[in-house]
């Protein structure tokens, strides 16, 4: 029996097994290298690893048929030869979000994925949308002032879409990963979510950080129609102020307050409620006009707000 050469003899079959499942639900079950590591290392204190066994023979161990435990589930990365490998559970489901929030450390659910978790969206979204956090302010690389002419040149360019897009297989069905990098100063209204197969629970943007990613990237949120109804969706849930708050927080360059205006108006919000975006709108960018979202050909302009949007954006 291989757990023998692994374990402490004093430690039954069950017991083995429990430890290590206990252990890797800490992690959803989706093992990386410095996971396995982790739990390594826990069992050793725990003292269930013969001192003189490796962390590869520990892997090993894992991976066998003998003990039944995991398997190994292969990542592919858009234009990188070598795969990613975790370890996965063989008798057990793990949640895809569980394997996508693997890839990094310090990432969540995001964008239209996060739409759909928090229940903005009726659609599935095919691709799952990670977001890397950042935790520490980032410094100010901008000194100059913000003029009309940069927001025309920028809004008039294609979007920019991450190169970083993993994929993998699995239970008979493929997945797409978009690992997008991070973007606020500070990232703030993140919260925990439990879903199935997933017993540590996954990091998620709450209601109105996914509502400001979704606005600041429509592209990544199935457009901005889908975002405009997520806004209608979120009517009765969505803490305004929370909002402005969190994106002051981020400090985006551009007047992004204006787009998230337009959306609160077309969704039907009270005027009380979208004259807590105003009067929190920055008012040495008021002056400027914005867009919906990048690249649009064909548009048009509310004067009111100050926008540009696109011309087959259906009403609701």
């Amino acid at each position: 029996m291989v757990a023998q050469y692994v374990f402490y003899k004093r430690k039954s079959r069950k017991e083995i097994s429990d430890a290590v499942r206990e252990e890797s639900a800490v992690f959803n079950n989706v093992l990386s290298a410095s996971a396995v590591k982790k739990i390594y290392d826990n069992l050793q204190e725990r003292q269930f690893l013969l001192q003189k066994v490796f962390l590869s023979g520990f892997r090993n161990y894992l991976v066998s048929p003998e003990a039944n435990l995991f398997k190994e589930l292969r990542i592919s990365k858009k234009g990188k030869e070598k795969d990613l490998i975790r370890l996965i559970p063989r008798n057990e489901p793990v949640s895809p979000y569980a394997v996508a929030l693997s890839l990094s450390g310090r990432t969540y659910i995001s964008h239209y994925s996060a739409l759909y978790l928090n229940d903005l969206t009726l659609n599935i979204p095919k691709p799952i949308y990670v977001k890397k956090k950042r935790t520490k302010a980032k410094p100010s690389e901008r000194n100059e002032e913000l003029s009309q002419a940069q927001i025309d040149q920028a809004f008039a360019a294609p979007a920019r879409m991450t190169n970083n897009i993993y994929t993998f297989n699995y239970d008979g069905r493929p997945y797409e990963v978009y690992l997008l990098d991070q973007s606020a100063t500070i990232d703030k209204g993140i919260t925990e979510m439990q879903v199935s197969n997933a017993p540590s629970g996954i990091s998620v943007s709450g209601i109105e950080k996914t509502l400001i990613e979704c606005t600041v990237k429509p592209e990544y949120s199935g457009g901005a129609q889908n975002v405009l109804e997520a806004f209608a969706r979120a009517k009765g849930e969505l803490k305004v102020l929370r909002m402005m708050q969190l994106l002051d927080n981020g400090e985006y360059w551009y007047p992004y307050g204006k787009n998230i205006l337009f959306y609160m108006d077309r969704a039907g919000y009270s005027e009380k409620q979208k004259n807590l975006v105003v009067e929190r709108l920055n008012p040495n960018k008021q002056k400027f006009n914005m867009y919906l979202q990048k690249n649009m050909h064909d548009k048009l302009f509310d004067p009111d707000i100050g926008i540009y949007y696109p011309k087959g954006l259906g009403a609701l």
